[in-house]
């Protein structure tokens, strides 16, 4: 499953390079190696309710940022590897395994283009390839606290058609297949296809409605749904921010018979902001914050679990001196599970972090990031807390952007 949509992804973006060749006489380019380290405390590593540990994560991550462009086309790219050691600093509890038992190499590879075929045709794809212990990169609503390492490959192509100087219709494709590695947990395949009617109201504001339809395929029949989405969005901006909302309905319906079908209104509010609204070649924002209100249900199921997620998240930026950026980074998230081997769990996330980076050239970055995360369930089992400190330091190098 994984490796047909590598195939895929790879046939389709290098065509979609084909398209922009006759352009490259106008182009610009970007290439900068980059290499960082990260150390890395928990204080409970497995965010255990009883058991806590305290464990150290030593990261490596080499990588490469790509970029192109050209007067109809643009592609970016960034691949980056990371070579990752754990260590316990507690004694490891009889009959479980240590933490290094799970060190492992895992890659991240992003690669986003878009062209203009004709006057009015804009078509574009954006991929994303990872290995990875992290949970947080199946679902944005993550709600999950598992370590199985997996594969997981999103792919985005999409179309947009201006139909007049206000109206344009858009169609996109969205796939995730996740492959696990060793576990108990079944890979799954989710295809979800949207089309978009768009609608200018002024230079800085537009309007859409949208429908998406989806098909989550796992490799058990039971656990396989369909879903539908009705909505409307309005995205607008002036000066220094950029306001965006969207409301509509999600309905959800299970193959296996006998299953309830899960439905629930979804909706969103975003303003993000930041300090000059334009940025100039190498330029940081001396001001940035973003606040988000969401709600929907989480697309993965990790041992068949879904819930309704409310989250709001936050982030405030400031640049001091010219050298030192402080960020606040934080969200909360209630989950309502709708499916689960317990009933009427709910369960109320926390976290926040404090980051401070300081740019000591342009080709180094030292920064510290402290923080902690606490879930309270109504099932005393799903309970923890786990503080975490982090350093790391950054080196790239533009070998000669043009």
């Amino acid at each position: 499953m994984i490796r047909d949509e590598r195939f895929a992804f790879v046939v389709v973006f290098f065509l979609f390079l084909s398209l922009t060749e006759r352009a490259f006489a106008e182009e610009r380019f970007l290439i900068k190696p980059m290499i960082e380290t990260g150390y890395r405390i928990d204080s409970n590593f497995y965010n255990n309710s009883s058991n806590e540990r305290t464990v150290s994560t030593l990261t490596i991550s080499p990588g490469l940022e790509f970029g192109f462009e050209t007067a109809k086309s643009q592609i970016k790219a960034l691949g980056t590897f990371h070579f990752n050691y754990y260590n316990d600093l507690d004694d490891v509890p009889s009959g479980t395994e240590a933490s290094n038992e799970n060190n492992y190499a895992g890659y991240n590879l992003k690669v986003s283009g878009k062209t203009m075929l004709f006057t009015r045709i804009t078509t574009g794809l954006d991929g994303h390839m990872i290995k990875t212990r992290n949970p947080e990169e199946r679902d944005e609503l993550d709600n999950f606290i598992d370590t199985e390492k997996y594969n997981i490959n999103r792919f985005h192509p999409w179309i947009k058609y201006r139909i007049s100087p206000r109206i344009s219709a858009g169609i996109e494709i969205k796939t995730t297949g996740i492959d696990y590695a060793a576990s108990s947990e079944y890979d799954s395949f989710l295809f979800r296809g949207k089309g978009r009617i768009y609608y200018e109201i002024s230079k800085f504001t537009t309007v859409d409605l949208e429908y998406a339809q989806g098909e989550m395929d796992y490799e058990s029949d039971a656990l396989n749904y369909s879903s539908k989405k009705y909505g409307m969005n309005i995205v607008s901006g002036y000066k220094y921010f950029k306001l965006g909302a969207g409301v509509g309905y999600h309905e959800r319906d299970f193959d296996q018979a006998g299953e309830d079908d899960m439905d629930t209104p979804y909706w969103h509010i975003s303003i993000k902001g930041r300090n000059p609204s334009i940025l100039s070649k190498g330029e940081k924002p001396r001001s940035y914050m973003s606040l988000e209100f969401k709600q929907d249900f989480n697309d993965t199921g990790f041992n068949n679990a879904y819930y309704r997620a409310d989250r709001v998240t936050l982030i405030l930026g400031h640049l001091f001196m010219e050298k030192i950026d402080a960020r606040f980074r934080g969200y909360y998230q209630k989950s309502d599970y709708e499916r689960f081997w317990i009933t009427d769990r709910e369960d109320d996330t926390l976290f926040f972090s404090l980051k401070l980076s300081y740019f000591l050239n342009r080709r180094f970055t030292l920064a510290m990031e402290s923080g902690m995360e606490s879930r309270d369930s109504s099932y005393d089992y799903f309970d923890y807390d786990n503080s975490f400190v982090q350093f790391e330091l950054t080196f790239n190098y533009d070998l000669g952007s043009s």
